[in-house]
């Protein structure tokens, strides 16, 4: 069976696209290594504590004083206390986004990492494979490599994070390539569309082609 040369234009974009990721998170952890002096700590939280340490001590003597003596203070002290309070509640607030902000900027430096990791595996166990088997016309080596898409948790997590289709419907399409009489024009089509890797499609959308050649050669 002839594959056609789209299939590995294709293939060598996709791992192309893989390895640039995997090159952008080794420079920053590079980068990172390299850095002379380490960065040193925000000191925004701890001034964002004692400041809400500080506005709500302030409130609960406030508080306190009222109702010791607020018929002697009056209307001032509940002025006070409002005045307090909304101080706490903003400075509470700003302390809840920077946390946030903090926390957003770890998980993009993680996602990174996971996403390279995953990039570095579909290349190595997926694309690389599927090249071989595709050149060399290995049917064989190419159910393999279903089988191993359906077993392999680790690969198919992979699949996922680097968004190069589901590996499940990948495996299925690989079945049919494989094993093309064993399902129609439609169902082969349907997998073409739904499959979410562009690679496998254009080797199922070969098949359409063949069957439509075939038929009018008869």
């Amino acid at each position: 069976m002839e594959v056609p040369k789209e299939v590995f234009n294709e293939i060598d974009k996709r791992v192309k696209r893989l390895n640039a990721l995997i090159e952008i998170a080794e420079e920053r952890a590079l980068s990172e290594e390299k850095r002379p002096v380490p960065k040193p700590s925000s000191p925004v939280s701890a001034y964002l504590w004692v400041s809400a340490a500080w506005v709500i001590g302030g409130l609960l003597i406030l508080y306190l004083l009222r109702s010791r003596y607020g018929s002697v203070l009056g209307s001032a002290s509940g002025a006070s206390l409002m005045i307090y309070g909304v101080l706490t509640v903003g400075i509470l607030l700003l302390i809840i986004f920077y946390y946030l902000s903090r926390r957003g900027s770890e998980e993009e430096t993680f996602d990174l990492d996971e996403r390279a990791r995953a990039a570095r595996r579909v290349v190595r166990d997926f694309y690389i494979p599927l090249r071989e088997a595709l050149e060399n016309n290995d049917e064989s080596a190419l159910r393999r490599l279903a089988d191993r898409l359906m077993d392999d948790p680790m690969l198919n997590r992979a699949m996922e994070v680097s968004k190069e289709g589901d590996p499940r419907v990948v495996a299925y399409a690989l079945y049919l390539y494989t094993s093309p009489g064993a399902a129609d024009e439609e169902e082969i089509a349907e997998a073409a569309q739904t499959v979410g890797n562009r690679v496998m499609a254009i080797l199922l959308q070969s098949l359409l082609g063949e069957g439509k050649s075939a038929g009018d050669a008869g």
